[in-house]
């Protein structure tokens, strides 16, 4: 009996978690789809970025799902519920192993496919040659990431000039400056800021790699303990279920 308590408890404490991260992926999801700051850019022939955000937000809303039916199946002692609890967090758990392993094996492909794709929106143009407010929302995405550009600092016509790709000085602030000593420094292409923006993400996810996978090798511990935690659970009910 106590084993069984045991079990249903952490079934509950894990499950009201994964519905609590759930919200969460579903609010950045709507976040991202509705950020007025967002749409200049990835309204010009980036249509896999809003691709990206359904996967978040479907992602989210099944996760929600599933944390809901682990949280009652648990507390209702529901064979059902924690039937298809178990089937729900053990697809996700594959398409998770799945997905990791094709992002593994096809990154560089996928860093390419990713440059192509602003290449295709370009189109031999310079971003100066769309709207004020796709070169606004552009502007603001260098200057939270320290970058120039988006797959490369000539993507500017002038990329030397203040509006285009501004010096920091200190970006926690956001204050920007043109100084003799910024222009100077322009000649150094080591420096972050004067780096595109996907090479400066892509930069930032090969040195966090190892971080990224202990992360999720953790998220897919806890699933996999979920999973057998719903297992052992739901039998011990058909056990009782039959001594009765």
């Amino acid at each position: 009996m106590a084993a069984s308590n045991t079990i249903r408890y952490f079934l509950f404490a894990f499950n009201f978690l994964c519905w609590i991260a759930g919200l969460g992926m579903f609010a950045i999801g709507i976040w991202l789809r509705v950020d007025p700051a967002l749409s200049p850019v990835v309204t010009l022939e980036l249509g896999w970025f809003y691709t990206a955000v359904y996967v978040i937000i479907i992602v989210g809303v099944v996760t929600i799902a599933i944390g809901f039916l682990g949280c009652c199946g648990a507390m209702r002692e529901s064979p059902a519920l924690l039937k298809i609890y178990v089937c729900l967090l053990a697809l996700m758990f594959i398409l998770e192993v799945i997905a990791g392993i094709l992002g593994w094996v096809w990154r560089n492909e996928l860093d390419q496919w990713v440059r192509n794709s602003f290449s295709r929106t370009f189109n031999g143009r310079y971003i100066d040659d769309f709207s004020d407010s796709f070169q606004d929302a552009v502007v603001y995405f260098q200057r939270r990431m320290d970058c120039c550009g988006l797959n490369t600092p000539e993507d500017w016509e002038n990329w030397q000039e203040v509006d285009s790709c501004p010096c920091p000085i200190d970006r926690y602030v956001n204050q920007y400056d043109w100084t003799e000593k910024c222009q100077e420094d322009r000649n150094d292409y080591t420096l972050s800021v004067y780096k595109s923006c996907w090479d400066n993400i892509s930069l930032w996810l090969k040195n966090h790699i190892i971080v990224i996978g202990i992360i999720g090798f953790a998220v897919g511990a806890v699933q996999l303990a979920g999973i057998v935690a719903g297992v052992i659970f739901t039998l011990r009910l058909k056990k009782t279920a039959v001594v009765v």
